[in-house]
């Protein structure tokens, strides 16, 4: 076994008692409609409503309950929720730093949690420089995907579609999930492949915000110049993550792109078929498999529902689009 799926394991141990272990959900009617069996993981049913949670909690509960902690971070939401529980569960104190564009749930979601809320108006240059200031204070950083422990506890999902699979009796064909930073890609994948050698792997990138696919096709990380806007605010990285980037090279996945017209009709087909509320970040790997359906004829498809901290106005006009064909 691996070092990477020794950590995961060990990641799984250590949060079992506080993670849900989310369902793997099936509409037999969808099935029939696409011509094949579609599995999806609810982590937008996870505590927090997004898989962060999962990465957060292995990194706070591996350095022990220390109330005189103080764990900082920078998110534009679901890392911040995960953080602020992780800390909240072994009452220490968590700063985070958010974008003045962040979902306002995600904000409120954050706070609930005890966590102290820093709004910085340039997120992406100045998030670095001020975390920097709080760890020379004394704080510990908690990234939110270039990390193992972050990577270990994200992978934690991938090991849970593997029993869940293997106790229906199932061979995954492929294994749809989303793209950012890389954590939730990297552990949940490498967990997957370990347990079906053959599952084809599919990460799902926005429109316009395409970095892991161009920096896996180069060779080295890039950075996607700023300007491109999206739905999907959690998937707006401009740079794979170091440790996440070196362990995707070796799983060579398959890339692709979603539209936000793609990511609004995949919202609203998981709302219609599964009864989930999903934010658009969390339904781009759902929209992926849409457009690859007619192409995966007779397959069976797992695809990772990634979050549901979804603003309301939002997710009603996200329902309200006009319908197009599954």
């Amino acid at each position: 076994m691996d070092r990477l799926q020794e950590r995961i394991e060990e990641a799984a141990t250590l949060i079992r008692d506080i993670v849900l272990r989310t369902p793997l959900l099936e509409n037999d009617a969808l099935n029939d409609e696409l011509g094949l069996r579609v599995l999806v993981k609810a982590e937008c049913l996870q505590k927090t409503g997004s898989f962060k949670a999962r990465g957060a909690l292995n990194f706070v509960l591996r350095r022990g309950e220390a109330p005189d902690a103080h764990f900082v971070g920078f998110s534009s939401g679901n890392h911040a929720q995960g953080l602020a529980y992780a800390a909240h569960i072994v009452g220490a104190r968590a700063t985070v730093l958010m974008p003045a564009s962040a979902p306002a749930r995600k904000i409120a979601g954050t706070r609930a949690f005890g966590a102290k809320v820093e709004i910085l108006t340039d997120f992406f240059a100045d998030r670095a420089r001020r975390a920097a200031d709080f760890v020379a204070a004394g704080a510990i950083l908690v990234p939110p995907f270039d990390h193992e422990d972050i990577i270990a506890g994200q992978g934690t999902v991938g090991l849970e579609v593997a029993a869940q699979a293997a106790r229906r009796k199932l061979q995954p064909d492929a294994f749809f999930v989303p793209a950012s930073g890389g954590g939730l890609l990297a552990g949940s994948a490498s967990a997957v492949r370990h347990a079906f050698a053959r599952c084809r792997i599919v990460a799902v990138e926005p429109h316009g915000f395409d970095d892991f696919a161009r920096s896996h096709a180069a060779g080295r990380r890039l950075t996607i110049e700023a300007g491109a806007s999206t739905l999907c605010d959690g998937l707006m990285s401009p740079q794979p993550g170091e440790i996440p980037f070196e362990i995707v090279k070796t799983l060579s996945p398959d890339f692709d792109t979603v539209t936000d017209g793609q990511v609004t009709n995949a919202v609203r087909i998981l709302f219609e078929r599964f009864n989930l509320v999903v934010e658009p970040s969390g339904a781009a790997a759902f929209a992926s498999l849409l457009s690859q359906a007619n192409a995966m004829q007779g397959a069976t498809a797992v695809v990772v529902v990634s979050g549901g901290n979804v603003d309301q106005s939002l997710f009603t006009r996200l329902l309200s689009e006009p319908s197009s064909h599954i």
